[in-house]
């Protein structure tokens, strides 16, 4: 019962980085733990482990992609930390399609945000995204891991 509830769980905090990111600019760290201390706690009930192990591996390769992306200044490092929490609970084997959605869905959604901010936004806005050149990275992230952990 439990560990059917953890990907919902997952979900939601992954819905909520998003809005917070567009509307703050920030992901606050309390809520990109979350992801890790709910994997914990499905290590923890579940029976067979075997599955979890391949998506630790893959978090780690995705923690290590985001470390080179904040290196660059690519990404901030609450988007590396959402993006290994949730790659935690994208099954291994639809990762590969979680990354193909990931790539066209920042690429596509930058085309719309920087369209909407043309035509919307202005300095004194409230929302972050309407205020300032930036692209919200858990935006993608998020599209990417919820298609991953519920729909392919």
């Amino acid at each position: 019962m439990i560990a059917e509830m953890i990907p919902l769980a997952v979900a939601a905090v992954i819905v909520v980085a998003m809005l917070l990111e567009i509307k703050t600019g920030r992901i606050p760290n309390w809520l990109t733990i979350l992801p890790f201390v709910l994997f914990a706690v499905l290590l923890f009930v579940v029976e067979d482990r075997t599955p979890l192990y391949w998506q630790m591996g893959l978090a780690a390769g995705v923690f290590v992609f985001g470390l080179v992306m904040f290196a660059i200044g690519g990404s901030g490092a609450g988007a590396v930390k959402l993006m290994t929490g949730t790659a935690l609970f994208v099954p291994f084997a639809k990762s590969g399609y979680a990354a193909i959605i990931f790539f066209l869905v920042f690429f596509i959604s930058s085309f719309f945000f920087v369209q909407i901010r043309k035509a919307f936004g202005s300095e004194d806005s409230s929302w972050h995204i309407m205020a300032n050149q930036v692209l919200p990275l858990s935006f993608s992230i998020g599209v990417a891991g919820l298609t991953g952990m519920f729909l392919i």
